[in-house]
């Protein structure tokens, strides 16, 4: 069995993730397309648009995935090179021998080079990090500035670009494969036929009316209101105001600089403005957001994983016949959970905090199964 991978969030699935996933089907000549989707929070800290067990259902009734597999979200809340190991070590368990992303620059060969070069091992990148890092750039931001000083050839300040790269860096068997973003860009809030998941997200909340989705994803739209983090402020409000400094400092990716901002943003009004007043050069709004998920969680620095290439359980939430021959290919070998046991613990807290301002009773975690998609 020919299984290509797609690492997503689906937030939501969109014309151009049904795009990608198409042409990547035809182009690998895949018999099962996989997509590792993020969970109830995305890689840059933002509750999903709408929950997991639904967005994996939209992909599956889109008919562009076969299955979804959960990228559990202590593994999925991370900086792009721990996420990418995560989701290709779940790739690598399912024994899919192809993975396929989006990037900007559409050109495989140029992604794995870049990858191959070694470019943080060299001393003029760790001086110009180092000098980055010293100007107060962020982490991310001074490692993206490095590269190209080493590397001006290959983008990797673009969204797409970076996952890429760190997936080529993480796969010791995948065959890599990508596909030219179409339409908007990452962050383009435009209005076309093919819309980022930001602008799609953005207008539905301007307009009330969503576009450049398939028919699964309008249908959820229907029946659901979108999530978004001004509904966590109260939550998050009390939680800054009473929590003291040192127990902020216990959480992950909060040390002892950020714990007190942190703490003032919970005077602000709203969540945005909280947001504006905590971020700077150093503190970027994905690392504030993601510090924001850890407050909400209660999620402790001694909970992170050790080490991110060895995803212990590969959990599906959505599926269709060929998903289902997919997983029974690899069920002997591969760590499946299928019902609820004491490795979900996590994502039962998690699911909690996401529900708390839904008022959706329904969405308790050791109630959910994967969903079966009949393709009929």
């Amino acid at each position: 069995m020919q299984k290509t991978a797609i690492i997503a969030e689906y937030n939501p699935f969109h014309n151009g993730h049904f795009y990608q996933a198409q042409t990547a089907r035809q182009e690998t000549g895949a018999d099962v397309m996989i997509a590792i989707m993020s969970a109830q929070f995305t890689q840059r800290g933002e509750p999903a648009s709408f929950d997991k067990w639904k967005r994996a259902t939209a992909a599956v009734e889109s008919g562009a995935i076969d299955l979804v597999i959960e990228l559990p979200t202590q593994y999925g809340v991370q900086r792009a090179d721990r996420f990418a190991k995560a989701s290709v070590s779940i790739a690598e368990q399912l024994r899919c021998q192809t993975l396929s992303f989006g990037s900007e620059s559409g050109d495989v060969d140029a992604i794995i080079h870049a990858a191959q070069s070694n470019v943080e091992e060299s001393l003029l990148y760790k001086t110009a990090l180092r000098q980055a890092l010293q100007e107060g750039h962020s982490p991310a931001q001074a490692s993206s500035r490095a590269f190209q000083t080493v590397y001006p050839t290959f983008d990797l300040t673009r969204p797409n670009n970076i996952l890429a790269y760190h997936y080529a860096k993480a796969t010791t068997s995948l065959q890599l494969h990508t596909v030219k973003r179409l339409g908007a860009d990452y962050h383009d809030p435009s209005v076309m036929d093919i819309m980022s998941a930001t602008g799609i997200r953005a207008h539905y909340l301007e307009t009330g009316n969503v576009r450049a989705v398939p028919a699964s994803t309008e249908a959820m739209f229907q029946t659901q209101a979108m999530t978004h983090w001004e509904l966590y402020w109260p939550v998050l409000q009390y939680k800054l105001r009473t929590l003291p400094l040192t127990t902020l400092t216990e959480f992950v990716g909060i040390d002892s600089s950020l714990a007190p901002r942190l703490k003032q943003s919970g005077l602000e009004r709203s969540f945005e403005r909280a947001l504006a007043v905590v971020s700077t050069r150093r503190y970027t709004r994905t690392a504030i957001q993601r510090a924001f998920v850890s407050i909400l969680l209660h999620w402790l620095k001694e909970e992170a994983p050790t080490r991110f290439d060895d995803v212990p359980y590969v959990r599906p939430l959505a599926f269709n016949e060929i998903g289902r021959r997919a997983l029974r290919d690899v069920k002997e070998d591969v760590p499946l959970l299928s019902k609820f046991d004491a490795r979900l613990d996590f994502e039962a807290r998690v699911t909690e905090a996401y529900r708390l301002p839904l008022q959706n009773e329904a969405l308790i975690e050791h109630r959910q199964r994967p969903q079966f998609i009949s393709s009929k």
